[in-house]
């Protein structure tokens, strides 16, 4: 099984910074990273190229143009085609994981199956001493001294997971799933923009087409750091439409990951003149 991390971000290098830190440092390397890039103009391209340097595994820049607002879905269906894994771990630039993050998932990868993993939140002040190869104990001192916000996922148990059939809880900053079950419902729906919804939508769509969901308890965890945050009603309302509508429309959407086929061009010859006629 070949796994590819997909990270969304955009405009954040310092963040960046630290999430590929984490993943410099798994005790199980992925076979690629991609980044999936919705249009930074700052320093990220360096940031990316430093970590080239030092991995041994690839890192690709999956960038594509700003359309002035987040376009996730279209970052993360361009990140996909690049990625060459037949296993997917989607998270966020924002997101730093956890040591043993590519291997708990690799753990609980199942045939059929998707898996959500859960997310610790590090807190602004915890930012300049975190480095997500913290042990156990570590963390645990981390969360009293209020980087951290949840005990519970200090601790670690491998290959535990729970099924559920419901999307609640569901996070695309810590999912991982099967790049031939993305391709089957045509990836995420690109109709989205703004933040909100989107990866509800896409799990919805993906339980709709028979892959079921697993979710790691006390494994498969990811920091997420501390940032401000956007709230714009317009966006919720229509992301929350089109969540609504993936419950009975379409599981393989239109605007996806691959375009629909153009329709083929037919020609038409005029039907040249019989002898009879040309004797006429």
């Amino acid at each position: 099984m070949r796994s590819s991390v997909i990270i969304t971000t955009h405009n954040r290098p310092y963040y960046l910074d630290k999430v590929l830190y984490g993943f410099m440092h798994q005790t199980e390397k992925p076979h690629e990273v991609v980044i999936a890039d919705d249009g930074s103009s700052d320093n990220t391209p360096e940031i990316i190229e430093k970590y080239r340097q030092q991995a041994d595994f690839p890192i690709l820049h999956a960038w594509h143009p700003f359309g002035g607002m987040p376009q996730i879905s279209k970052t993360r269906n361009n990140a996909t085609r690049a990625a060459t894994g037949d296993y997917l771990i989607y998270t966020d630039g924002d997101c730093i994981p956890g040591p043993q993050f590519v291997a708990d998932h690799r753990r609980i990868a199942r045939p059929g199956h998707f898996v959500q993993g859960r997310r610790n939140f590090l807190q602004y002040k915890g930012f300049d001493s975190f480095k997500g190869t913290e042990t156990s104990w570590e963390l645990v001192k981390a969360w009293m001294k209020g980087h951290l916000t949840k005990l519970h996922l200090t601790i670690r148990i491998p290959g535990f997971a729970t099924r559920s059939n419901t999307t609640h809880g569901v996070r695309s900053c810590n999912l991982a799933v099967w790049k031939s079950d993305v391709a089957n419902i045509n990836g995420w729906n690109e109709a989205f923009v703004g933040f909100w919804r989107e990866d509800s939508e896409f799990v919805t769509r993906l339980m709709r087409s028979g892959v079921k969901r697993l979710n790691a308890v006390y494994s498969a965890v990811v920091f997420h750091m501390e940032h401000e945050k956007f709230f714009i009603e317009a966006d919720f309302d229509r992301n929350n439409a089109l969540w609504e509508a993936s419950k009975t429309g379409p599981v393989f959407i239109e605007k996806g990951m691959m375009p629909p086929p153009r329709p083929t061009a037919i020609s038409f010859q005029q039907p040249q003149a019989t002898s009879q006629a040309k004797a006429a």
